[in-house]
């Protein structure tokens, strides 16, 4: 049985095919247009060669591989904007530079994800960590919303409690809030895109984190910290100035954007947020 695969993105366009037949699976991949390579094995049972051939295709598919038809041409390959491409890097570096098992939070490191985020980083120019950075700073101003700042009160902000009803208290430091958002964006794409959807994703039990900890400032500085350790000769702010003077419009200080609506406070957001109150609050 042959079965052919295909994987696109920002960066790659790959192919995977598979044939197995009796006890002899063939596998050919490579880059796109190109003859590829193979690689071929003989199993004991035909029957163990159709178990394992599974067990490969599946592991493809949830690599995002997708599955072509029989007689089916591979698309075109999607022609990417720098844009597409930044924000394809940003993710990239945020959850390659540093894997752990997202079940546990206990096993979450802050600390050492900045630190290995910034060791990732250093393999690449000084125009991609500008790039990096222009993309962090749009990530953050696409944070700055009620909903969001109404998870940061739910966290982390002061309270009173009388029977089963929570008031919380409204203050929103401006310092805090920014460290917050940098929290969220380690986290990883798929996070910030439910996040951003709806806040009580944040206990679907689809995510583990330890909630003692939610301020990660030094994501601020990490293109800057990741060209240092590069080119120890360059200005220790060069890529924070840089993207200033280029985008001054997305700086997180002197920005002019607004939220959509001010951010609930007191017992309104337990009316609003009912799963989230309720699972938040006992281990606060």
């Amino acid at each position: 049985m042959k079965r052919r695969f295909i994987y696109q993105d920002a960066k790659s366009d790959k192919f995977w095919d598979i044939d197995f037949e009796g006890t002899t699976q063939t596998v050919v991949y490579g880059k796109t247009g190109t003859a590829g390579r193979e690689a071929v094995k003989e199993f004991a049972t035909a029957d163990q060669c159709a178990q394992e051939s599974e067990k490969l295709i599946l592991q493809k598919l949830k690599k995002g591989y997708t599955e072509l038809k029989e007689g089916e041409a591979a698309p075109e390959r999607k022609e990417y904007s720098e844009e597409e491409k930044a924000d394809y890097f940003f993710w990239e570096a945020i959850e390659k530079s540093y894997k752990y098992n997202k079940k546990d939070w206990e096993a979450y490191d802050l600390d050492e994800h900045i630190e290995k985020l910034t060791t990732y980083l250093a393999k690449y120019s000084e125009e991609k960590l500008l790039f990096f950075q222009k993309t962090l700073e749009q990530k953050l101003i696409s944070l700055y919303t009620a909903p969001i700042a109404e998870l940061y009160i739910i966290l982390g902000n002061e309270y009173e409690k009388e029977g089963d009803t929570y008031s919380f208290d409204g203050f929103i430091s401006d310092d805090g809030f920014l460290y917050f958002r940098c929290w969220l964006l380690l986290k990883g794409k798929e996070f910030y895109e439910d996040i951003t959807k709806d806040i009580e994703y944040f206990v679907s039990g689809k995510y583990h984190f330890d909630i003692a900890e939610t301020w990660a400032e030094d994501l601020l500085y990490v293109a800057d910290a990741a060209n240092q350790e590069a080119r120890p000769d360059s200005d220790e702010d060069i890529i924070r100035d840089t993207a200033n003077e280029k985008w001054p419009e997305l700086n997180y200080d002197f920005g002019e954007f607004a939220m959509d609506r001010e951010p609930e406070s007191g017992g309104a957001l337990q009316k609003m947020y009912p799963k989230l109150v309720a699972e938040i609050m006992p281990i606060r």
